[in-house]
């Protein structure tokens, strides 16, 4: 597999470049007043309003720190009858790596809390494989398309 390397706090994660639209600077952010706190704001992305998921807080992290790595992850997700993009607002997303296959159990259905993945061990350090579907609830992508799916712009 090849994935996106990335930080949250003190942990080493990776996204499948498959899962991925493009990585962006995180930049001109506007906040989502009543929002949850792990939702950074939005951001304008080619004409569409994107929610940003802030991953730190999303993991009880604190707040994702700005320093010139940090990026937004910008992916689809599966709604309510379409797609739409959001955004994962992460720190030192720095590298493209090859990484082994990680197989999801298809046993154990989603829950509504967010999943950080599987841990594998790739040159001596611990990395989380993101699933987007798993890492991002039902519960939450209602409340985002709640918050932001009228917007236009």
């Amino acid at each position: 597999m090849l994935g996106v390397t990335f930080q949250i706090a003190d942990n080493r994660l990776a996204l499948s470049v498959r899962s991925i639209v493009e990585v962006v600077p995180s930049v001109g952010l506007k906040d989502v007043l009543g929002g949850p706190a792990w939702l950074a704001g939005i951001a304008l992305y080619r004409g569409h309003v994107v929610p940003v998921i802030d991953l730190y807080r999303l993991a009880n992290a604190g707040k994702c720190p700005e320093h010139l790595s940090t990026r937004l992850i910008i992916v689809r997700i599966n709604g309510e009858g379409d797609q739409r993009f959001i955004a994962l607002r992460a720190s030192n997303v720095d590298e493209v790596s090859e990484l082994p296959d990680v197989v999801e159990s298809e046993d154990t259905p989603p829950s509504d809390q967010p999943d950080f993945g599987r841990m594998m061990v790739h040159e001596g350090q611990v990395i989380r494989v993101l699933d987007l579907d798993r890492l991002i609830p039902r519960s939450y992508r209602k409340e985002m398309e709640e918050l932001t799916g009228e917007l236009t712009t």
